[in-house]
C-alpha cells in the first residue's frame, strides 16, 4: 500500500516533468547554456558574483562596505546586465522563478482549501 507521503512524492515528480516541458523552463535552460558558452558574458557574471560574495562576507562580519566598494559593485551590476546574453539569462531566470512562485501559490491555495 502506498502511503500518502509516497503518493505526494510521485505527484511531485510528475509535476517536475511537466514543469520541464514549459517554455519558461526551456527558455531558462537555453539562456543558461548560452551564458556558459559566451566567455565574455560568463566573465561578467563571475566577476559580479565574486564581488557579491565579498560583500556578503563583510556584512556577515559586521563590516560596512566602503563607498568605493559600493560603486564597484554597482558598476559591475550595470555592466553585466547591459550584455545581451546576461540580460537574456536574467530575464529567462525571472520568468522561470515567476512560474515557480505561481506553482507554490497554487499549492498553498490547495492546502488552504483542504483546511476549510
Amino acid at each position: 500500500m502506498v502511503s500518502l507521503v509516497e503518493e505526494i512524492m510521485e505527484k511531485c515528480i510528475e509535476l517536475g516533468r511537466m514543469v520541464a516541458r514549459t517554455e519558461e523552463y526551456k527558455n531558462m535552460k537555453k539562456a543558461e547554456y548560452d551564458l556558459m558558452h559566451d566567455p565574455e558574458a560568463r566573465g561578467l557574471v563571475e566577476e559580479l558574483q565574486q564581488l557579491q560574495h565579498e560583500q556578503l562576507k563583510k556584512q556577515m562580519a559586521g563590516i560596512d562596505l566602503s563607498p568605493e566598494e559600493k560603486r564597484k559593485l554597482s558598476e559591475s551590476e550595470k555592466t553585466a546586465v547591459q550584455h545581451p546574453v546576461v540580460r537574456a539569462s536574467h530575464m529567462a531566470n525571472a520568468g522561470f522563478q515567476d512560474l515557480m512562485k505561481e506553482i507554490s501559490k497554487k499549492i498553498r491555495e490547495g492546502i488552504k482549501l483542504s483546511e476549510e
